[in-house]
């Protein structure tokens, strides 16, 4: 038992981009790199997603994942150098009929710099999208995300697309989080560029009056997955992230407010492995 809750809490993808894209991933592992001068992040994370079909082709969904992000300067170390979530994800995809489905899923989270964990770190989402399938080669979704971040809710509206442009060309996202363009350039292999998006916050210890820090970041990437067989994947990605700002909030003046105000727009590169089915790989 603590062998199998210790695997489920190593395992955040960005909290719904498992609906965003022309596959099911059930497992990954990501290491990504931001480096500019002196300063220096490593990021990390894992996650466990499990689709369980039940009547009528619905799906019962569990999830976990697991997010750590370490920041470094070799002559100017941050008092704020380690930030991290855990969050677990539960609900459901329901087929209304032959051409509308529904998913929701609740999702619970702690993120903080885990120094002193307490109720103060915790927090709590929602995601709700209809999905239409216009024809074979055209998709959309229209939804509604919730958050309660540390500085309030955080609200906003899901537009999701999938366009099969060709049989190796396919254009897809989930706005406002990620568009990606993708290319199949070979039976295992498919090239892209993605833009991604996230804002969030994460809550500081104790010593630090319990204030937070709110992350922003845009990122563009070149990226390549390849397939090693039907399943696992290998996968790499090198970029620029224009926009990525960390600022402190409310914590009456015990920490400078200009503590991370170095990291900011920095090169960037990621590489992982992951357990993947993919809805356009059954007749390849």
């Amino acid at each position: 038992m603590k062998k199998y809750v210790y695997t489920l809490i190593l395992v955040t993808l960005l909290q719904f981009s498992a609906f965003s894209q022309p596959y099911t991933e059930l497992s990954a592992l990501k290491f990504q790199k931001y480096s500019a001068d002196e300063n220096e992040a490593n990021e990390y994370s894992a996650a466990v997603f499990i689709p369980i079909e039940t009547k009528n082709s619905n799906y019962l969904i569990f999830g976990a994942g697991y997010n750590k992000l370490s920041l470094k300067n070799a002559s100017n170390q941050p008092l704020v150098s380690n930030l991290e979530a855990l969050s677990i994800q539960l609900g459901g995809l329901i087929n209304l009929d032959n051409d509308w489905s529904m998913t929701t899923l609740l999702v619970q989270k702690i993120s903080s710099d885990f120094e002193d964990l307490s109720k103060k770190d915790y927090q709590i989402g929602a995601i709700g999208f209809l999905t239409k399938q216009l024809n074979e080669c055209v998709k959309y979704k229209l939804g509604l995300f919730y958050n309660q971040e540390f500085w309030g809710p955080q609200i906003f509206p899901i537009l999701g697309f999938d366009f099969i442009l060709s049989d190796k060309l396919r254009f897809f996202g989930l706005l406002p989080r990620m568009v990606n363009l993708q290319y199949q350039i070979s039976k295992s292999g498919y090239i892209g560029f993605k833009f991604n998006m996230k804002r969030t916050s994460y809550r500081l210890a104790q010593q630090y009056a319990h204030g937070y820090v709110q992350e922003f970041k845009i990122e563009t990437q070149a990226y390549i997955d390849y397939y090693l067989n039907d399943r696992v994947t290998l996968y790499g990605a090198f970029g620029y992230a224009p926009i990525r700002k960390y600022k402190i909030f409310e914590t009456i003046d015990l920490l400078p407010k200009d503590n991370l105000v170095r990291f900011d727009n920095q090169l960037m590169a990621h590489a992982g492995l992951a357990i993947r089915i993919r809805s356009d790989r059954a007749d390849k």
